[in-house]
């Protein structure tokens, strides 16, 4: 028998018994249906939670912590010996792969930032200015950091109010910082009670290109700067070899290398984290949902298999002379259990595609309803623009694997009936009434 005249005859007898050929597919079609809709919730709030990530920074960027700060509340796999001094900082920066190490100081002193008559509330942060090339892209200006002079995040603007109406300062055109002097005022307390201030003016050097998490919200200046600052608010300057930085910023060549030396410096007692190995824990925790979510699906398609191994073994007995008359004809077992084999392959497959396109239809509909009641909460709240998010997303892979797998469980629930069909006798096939 040649394929074309298999799929002859596949077509002939399903279109003969289309009422149950059609119910046992529908069978294949809610179970193919299900597995698309939870897997693809499962990629949809992957993708939501990935596409925060940048809240984290940069994929090539490790924050590294002394130990000592978590030993303290009970943390486990950290030491006191982990501390951020600049000669262990020089060691970091020599590891492979590692482009530029800085600390990271935020100048932890009350601070009130203007410009004109605007008025901003912003993190003042020291790094080290020879760090500054690799941190990340610049929108606009020079890398150079040097004495009072400033690198701002892309959005820093934004956090500028006028303290005359209180709103933020928002419009088409967003505030450019680059060139601006910024006056920075600082106050502290003295003995007597009575309070000082002190104010510095930074030149906006540079901006940073967006994307770079809370980066893009603070405002950088050389490590000197900072500690000039802090030593002013605390009356005395940081002993930085013994007490070493409070965090460090380690800048890798790589992104694939993230994770080792991310994996050495936890090794040393340092707590280290970075967008990586976030981005990893995120992966491996959706896998499972996803698997999960597979899963549930599957038992659904399994519940099919069994449907469709009952329609064949009916019409095995349904069909029995004319089985029976094809063996006498010269038909070979294997011509017979190539037929109910292509058959019910044939009800999984179509069962496959019309499980994919329902599917999709449904896993749209959930789309746009979130959507729709995400979009309507943010208006109650006040809150302007398209929230954006997918709740469903349908990978590539997806509706590839959907049809493949039901046409898998097909074939396989047709093995049963095929044998069955293999061991009839054909002088007693042609006598079955």
């Amino acid at each position: 028998m040649t394929f074309r005249d298999l799929i002859r005859l596949v077509w002939s007898n399903l279109r003969r018994m289309r009422g149950r050929a059609l119910m046992t597919a529908l069978g294949v079609l809610i179970g193919t249906a299900a597995i698309v809709v939870l897997i693809s919730l499962a990629a949809g709030l992957r993708q939501s939670a990935v596409g925060d990530l940048s809240q984290f920074g940069p994929v090539n960027q490790i924050t590294v912590l002394p130990g000592a700060i978590f030993q303290s509340f009970g943390a486990t796999g950290v030491s006191s010996d982990a501390v951020l001094t600049p000669r262990r900082l020089d060691e970091i920066a020599r590891m492979d792969g590692v482009t530029a190490v800085t600390p990271r100081e935020q100048v932890a002193v009350p601070t009130t930032i203007k410009l004109d008559r605007l008025v901003a509330s912003t993190t003042l942060t020291g790094i080290d200015a020879r760090a500054v090339r690799a941190m990340g892209t610049l929108a606009q200006g020079s890398p150079q950091l040097g004495r009072w002079t400033a690198i701002v995040g892309a959005r820093v603007g934004e956090q500028f109010v006028d303290p005359r109406r209180r709103t933020t300062v928002q419009s088409d055109e967003p505030l450019d910082l680059y060139g601006r002097t910024l006056q920075v005022e600082l106050t502290r307390v003295e003995e007597d009670g009575k309070t000082s201030t002190r104010t510095v003016r930074l030149r906006v050097g540079g901006v940073l290109a967006e994307g770079a998490g809370q980066d893009d919200y603070s405002i950088f200046i050389a490590l000197e700067d900072a500690e000039d600052l802090v030593t002013w608010y605390q009356g005395q300057r940081p002993d930085r070899r013994n007490d070493g930085y409070s965090q460090a910023v380690i800048i890798v060549d790589d992104p694939e290398k993230v994770l080792k030396i991310e994996q050495e410096l936890l090794l040393e007692g340092f707590l280290a984290f970075s967008a990586r190995s976030t981005l990893q824990q995120i992966n491996v925790i959706f896998a499972v949902i996803q698997a999960a979510f597979g899963g549930i699906g599957a038992i659904a398609l399994i519940v099919a298999a069994i449907g469709i191994a009952n329609t064949m073994i009916m019409s095995i007995l349904e069909r029995t002379r004319e089985i029976g008359l094809m063996k006498a004809l010269g038909a070979t077992n294997r011509d017979v259990m190539s037929i109910f084999i292509a058959e019910a392959g044939a009800i999984g497959l179509l069962g496959g595609v019309g499980g994919v396109v329902f599917g999709a239809g449904i896993a749209k509909i959930i789309d746009l309803i979130a959507q729709a009641y995400i979009n309507n909460q943010l208006a109650a709240s006040g809150a302007t623009g398209d929230a954006g998010l997918s709740l469903a997303v349908i990978p590539l892979w997806l509706p590839v694997f959907a049809i493949v797998f039901s046409l898998i469980i097909g074939l396989a629930s047709g093995i049963y009936p095929a044998l069955r069909a293999v061991q009839l006798d054909p002088v007693k096939a042609l006598k079955y009434e």
